[in-house]
């Protein structure tokens, strides 16, 4: 599923957007605040939400037990229905055309981690050529360790996301003068979303909390 679509129209206004997503990708994500993507032009409406694992399961790793099987599977069905994640103003007339829920699996030490198993078995082979075979067997038994204790560090940094995007048709989209978000009621640990919105008015962002969790679109679209 692509990160965002934006139409031809919206690429000036874009240019902020393209800002924020440069900055992120320098910072990476944070516990605690999501991001969301809005577009709008003509009478279409596309949202896009990249939430970090730990505010809607409270882990970021692979699920592998049942219980945690279980956790993601009930937060998947919960952002298939998006009025659990968000609503619109009635006046706008939207219907949903299109929702993709997916998890992607963000793992920016593989190429390291790979990069050291390819380094280790040189040498390996090096101190094979070196040594005997006990001083062989003794490495080997070092370099499991290290893989290993690799092994738990890299499940520890996984940085796994929930992407959900939702697209809309509405009959009167210039209506829509508020989002709300029951995302924060749905899913207690979230902390703050970080809002970037583009229409062919220009753009802008915001910034959301459980608190005051909506934000207030009239002059916007």
């Amino acid at each position: 599923m692509k990160r965002s679509i934006y139409c031809s129209l919206l690429m000036s206004a874009m240019m902020s957007v393209v800002a924020a997503e440069e900055t992120r990708q320098v910072d990476k994500h944070e516990h605690g605040v999501g991001e969301l993507n809005i577009a709008v032009e003509g009478n279409a409406m596309n949202l896009e939400f990249m939430i970090p694992g730990a505010d809607i399961v409270g882990f970021e790793y692979e699920a592998k037990s049942d219980s945690d099987i279980a956790l993601v599977n009930t937060a998947l069905s919960k952002f298939q229905d998006f009025e659990n994640i968000f609503t619109l103003s009635s006046s706008g007339n939207c219907n949903l055309v299109n929702a993709e829920i997916e998890i992607n699996q963000g793992d920016e030490h593989e190429d390291e981690h790979d990069h050291e198993d390819e380094h280790d078995h040189e040498d390996e082979h090096d101190h094979e050529d070196e040594h005997d075979h006990e001083d062989e067997h003794d490495h080997e038994d070092e370099h499991d360790h290290e893989d290993e204790h690799d092994h738990d560090e890299h499940e520890e940094e996984a940085h796994n996301e929930f992407v959900a995007h939702y697209s809309f048709t509405c009959g009167n989209v210039k209506e829509i003068d508020r989002i709300d978000f029951p995302y924060f009621t749905t899913f207690p640990n979230s902390g703050e979303l970080e809002i970037q919105f583009v229409s062919e008015v220009g753009s802008t962002s915001f910034e959301v909390e459980g608190d005051k969790p909506f934000i207030d679109l009239k002059g916007k679209i």
